[in-house]
């Protein structure tokens, strides 16, 4: 794709956004930045605690026009309740986005619940709460509204549209506090994200990851984390940060992207080498177990006794 000339302003005027998750506190900041820059955007959100107990079917609505209040009269912000883990209430909210507005140019799945315990304590209604909240959920709306931007591909006439998925550390490189549900349910998103940018590649459709760290609000509270005030200089644990790339991601201008995984942290951005093939070995045909302890060794460094059993002629 043809990169838009940076003389170019970046507007969403025209382009409608649908955020799930959107009254959380990056949800909420991704509706107010679309929003501002002329976008029409639609929150959905069931209402649900951090910890995925109970419903509030006011909470997207009453969230929406706070939201609107804050964005300026560009673009707009609208509530729906959608229980986003639900197939059928996915198919019906998506299917009437698209047949009121011809088409959503970009999906933000940004819902999930968070239960944090060490796997001893985690029950299946854990491992389940949390992974449908996050991994199903963006399946669920992904897939909605691929096979949507599948059929109107002509139609859109090279448009651009995007998804935009949220995952986090705990799913890509690990970390002890978060629980095996949270780095289950994320590293499946990083994964699907990926595969979908292959798949819809051909469609014009661009498929991203953020992985937004430290961020100040509900979740963090949770767990007890330490974050800035919104009076700190450059206010690190803003959910601005996160919300400004992703807006970036959901416009026209960002259709040269697609498979990537983004950290956002404060004011820095960074990408993501998924799965990075780091160092091999090899040889001809099987390896005996012998020769698998003894390459491993090799392969981590730790080979001063290959080496003097080897001989430094011997390689494989």
């Amino acid at each position: 794709m043809k990169l838009t000339p940076l003389s170019v302003p970046i507007d969403l005027a025209g382009r409608v956004v649908l955020v799930t998750g959107g009254a959380g506190d990056i949800g909420s900041a991704v509706a107010v930045q679309a929003a501002r820059f002329g976008a029409t955007v639609v929150i959905a959100d069931n209402g649900t605690s951090v910890d995925g107990v109970g419903q509030d079917t006011a909470v997207a609505t009453d969230v929406a026009k706070r939201l609107a209040a804050e964005s300026g009269d560009r673009g707009s912000i609208e509530g729906r309740f959608c229980d986003v883990t639900d197939a059928e209430q996915v198919e019906e909210l998506v299917g009437d986005l698209f047949a009121a507005h011809g088409n959503v140019d970009a999906v933000v799945a940004a819902a999930g619940t968070l239960r944090t315990s060490p796997v001893w304590d985690t029950t299946i209604d854990d491992w389940r709460n949390v992974l449908e909240s996050h991994a199903t959920h963006t399946y669920l709306v992904g897939a909605a509204a691929c096979r949507r931007w599948r059929a109107n591909c002509a139609q859109r006439a090279g448009s651009p549209s995007a998804l935009i998925t949220f995952t986090a550390a705990t799913g890509l490189v690990g970390r002890p506090d978060l629980g095996v549900t949270h780095a289950a349910a994320k590293g499946a998103i990083a994964g699907m994200t990926l595969e979908l940018a292959h798949e819809m590649y051909p469609y014009g459709v661009t498929v991203n990851a953020v992985n937004a760290a430290n961020v100040r609000g509900r979740m963090a509270r949770h767990v007890g984390a330490s974050t800035t005030e919104s009076h700190d200089a450059g206010d690190a644990s803003s959910p601005r940060h996160a919300a400004m790339l992703s807006t970036y991601l959901a416009s026209a201008d960002a259709g040269w992207i697609t498979g990537q995984v983004f950290r956002v942290m404060g004011g820095l951005i960074g990408r993501y080498r998924p799965w990075d093939l780091a160092e091999s070995i090899e040889k001809p045909g099987f390896w005996t177990l012998e020769e698998t302890r003894f390459g491993l060794r090799r392969l981590f460094g730790a080979h001063p006794e290959y080496k003097a059993l080897q001989g430094p002629h011997r390689e494989f």
